[in-house]
C-alpha cells in the first residue's frame, strides 16, 4: 500500500471518527428535549388529567364572586412587544381571563394616561400602566401626566394618593422595601423564574423538537419556588400589609416572524420584537412564508404566546362587581390568591377565617381580631397539601385533601399554600394573601 493512499485512508477514518463524535454530541444536546417529548410531557398530561378528573365543586362560603385575570402585560405600546388587539384578545378569551392590568414601558419621561389599551374589550377590562426600568409598576386610573424625572418615592405617593396601584415587580431585584406608599410586590414573575436557566439553547431546542401541545409544559419547565421573595413578602408583611400578586410579564416576543409590507418588501422580526431585516422576498422567504394568519404574520415560530403567558399565573380577585376600579380596590385589601393556572383552574378556591359559630369573620387579606377568630378554613376544588405558613414559618402540613381547618391561637399573619401532585411531586398551585389577626 503506497504512502499516498495510507494517509486517504486515514483520513477517511479521520473523517468517520469527526462525523460519530458529532452525531453523538448532537443526540446528547437534544437527549433532553425528546425524552421530553416522548416521556416528560405525556407522563405530565396523564398525572394533570387524573387531577383534573379529582374535581369537587366547592360549596361557596365567601359572599363575593371570584375574578380572573393577570397583572403585567405588555403591549405594542413598549419597545420590546409588537402585540396588537387581535391576538392579546384571543389569548385572554382562550386562558379565560376578565381583567388584565398592563405595564407597558414608558415612551418618554413625561408619560401620559390613558394610552395603548385602556377599557372593556368584549367583556375584557384592559387597564393601563407602565414598568419603569427602576422595576416599579404604576396603573393611575386616571387621566394624568406622570412625570419619571421626579424621584420614584414622589411618583409613588403621588399615584397611591390618588387611589392608583404601585407594584414593586421583578422582586428579585433591589426595590425600597421600606418606602410607605407602594401596595403590593410581585411573589412570583415569569421572566424572574427564567433568569437562572442555563441559556437560551436548551430551551430553543426544546421547543424545536416539541409540539405546540406541550408548550405549557416548556412554561413550567422554567419554575422554580421563589422561597427568597417569599421570605422577603413575610418580613414586610410584619410591618404592614404588602399584597402579593403574579406577574405574567407577558410580550409574545420571544419568536422569529415575518410579515409582508405595503411596498412590496417584507420584514423579519426577532427575539425582543426587533426588525431583523426588512427587504424585497428571496427564494428562501418565499419557502417560509405562507399566507398571512389574521394577526397578518406570513411566519411566525413562537416561544411565548400570550396564551400560554396568561395561562401560566393568574390572580383571583374576591370582588362584588366586575369594574377596574373594583378588582383594583380589592387588590389593595389583599382579597387575592396566586393560581398557577396550567396545573388547574383555580375558580373556587376559598380561604377564610370563622368564629366560635361557624359564621365568616375575615377572608385572605383582611385583618381579624383574635377574638374573632376560631378557626382559618380553606376549601379547593382539587385535593391538595394544605401548607400554613404564620409569619413565614410553616406551622402546618395535611395529607391530600379538599378542605382545611385549623384551630388558632396565636396571633400574627396566616397564609395558605396548596400543592397538588404530579408525578409523586408535591408542586405548589395556589399562593393566598394573608389573614392578619391581631
Amino acid at each position: 500500500m503506497s504512502t499516498t493512499t495510507k494517509i486517504l485512508k486515514w483520513f477517511k477514518y479521520l473523517f468517520l471518527g469527526t462525523m460519530v463524535l458529532l452525531l453523538l454530541l448532537i443526540l446528547v444536546k437534544i437527549s433532553p428535549a425528546l425524552w421530553n417529548r416522548w416521556v416528560t410531557y405525556p407522563g405530565l398530561e396523564q398525572a394533570r388529567n387524573e387531577l383534573w378528573q379529582q374535581y369537587r365543586k366547592p360549596p361557596q362560603v365567601i359572599p363575593m364572586p371570584l375574578y380572573q385575570g393577570v397583572v403585567h402585560s405588555h403591549t405594542f405600546w413598549s419597545h420590546d412587544s409588537r402585540g396588537l388587539l387581535p391576538e392579546i384578545m384571543d389569548g385572554a378569551k382562550k386562558a379565560e381571563l376578565q381583567f388584565i392590568f398592563n405595564s407597558d414601558h414608558k415612551r418618554n419621561q413625561l408619560d401620559t394616561f390613558p394610552r395603548g389599551y385602556q377599557g372593556v374589550y368584549d367583556g375584557i377590562i384592559i387597564e393601563s400602566g407602565t414598568e419603569h426600568s427602576s422595576g416599579l409598576m404604576i396603573s393611575p386610573f386616571d387621566s394624568t401626566v406622570i412625570d419619571w424625572d421626579r424621584p420614584e418615592a414622589e411618583v409613588i405617593h403621588d399615584v397611591v394618593e390618588n387611589d392608583g396601584l404601585a407594584i414593586y415587580v421583578h422582586s428579585e431585584d433591589e426595590h425600597d422595601w421600606e418606602n410607605p406608599d407602594y401596595q403590593a410586590m410581585e411573589i412570583y414573575n415569569i421572566h424572574t423564574d427564567m433568569k437562572d436557566e442555563e441559556g437560551i439553547f436548551p430551551i430553543l431546542v426544546n421547543r424545536l423538537l416539541n409540539p405546540k401541545k406541550y408548550t405549557h409544559w416548556m412554561f413550567r419547565d422554567l419554575y422554580d419556588e421563589q422561597t427568597e421573595i417569599l421570605a422577603n413578602w413575610d418580613r414586610l408583611n410584619q410591618n404592614r400589609k404588602i399584597v402579593g400578586v403574579a406577574g405574567v410579564d407577558a410580550h409574545n416576543n420571544q419568536s422569529f416572524r415575518a410579515r409582508h409590507l405595503e411596498d412590496e418588501k417584507i420584514e423579519w422580526v426577532g427575539p425582543n420584537a426587533d426588525t431583523l431585516v426588512i427587504r424585497e422576498a428571496n427564494w428562501f422567504d418565499k419557502l417560509l412564508m405562507g399566507e398571512p394568519d389574521k394577526y397578518g404574520w406570513a411566519f411566525k415560530w413562537e416561544l411565548d404566546p400570550y396564551f400560554n403567558s396568561y395561562n401560566h399565573a393568574n390572580n383571583y380577585v374576591y370582588c362584588d362587581t366586575l369594574t377596574n376600579v373594583n378588582i383594583r380596590d380589592h387588590i389593595k385589601l389583599g382579597h387575592v390568591f396566586v393560581s398557577f393556572e396550567s396545573l388547574a383552574k383555580g375558580e373556587g378556591f376559598q380561604y377564610f377565617a370563622v368564629n366560635q359559630t361557624d359564621s365568616l369573620t375575615a377572608i385572605l387579606g383582611d385583618s381579624v381580631n383574635l377574638a374573632a377568630v376560631n378557626n382559618l378554613k380553606a376549601i379547593s376544588p382539587f385535593p391538595v397539601k394544605f401548607q400554613l405558613y404564620q409569619n413565614g414559618e410553616l406551622i402546618d402540613e395535611t395529607e391530600e385533601k379538599y378542605d382545611y381547618e385549623y384551630r388558632i391561637r396565636d396571633k400574627g399573619n396566616y397564609r395558605i399554600v396548596a400543592r397538588v401532585d404530579l408525578k409523586a411531586e408535591w408542586i405548589p398551585w395556589i399562593y393566598t394573601n394573608p389573614i392578619y389577626v391581631y
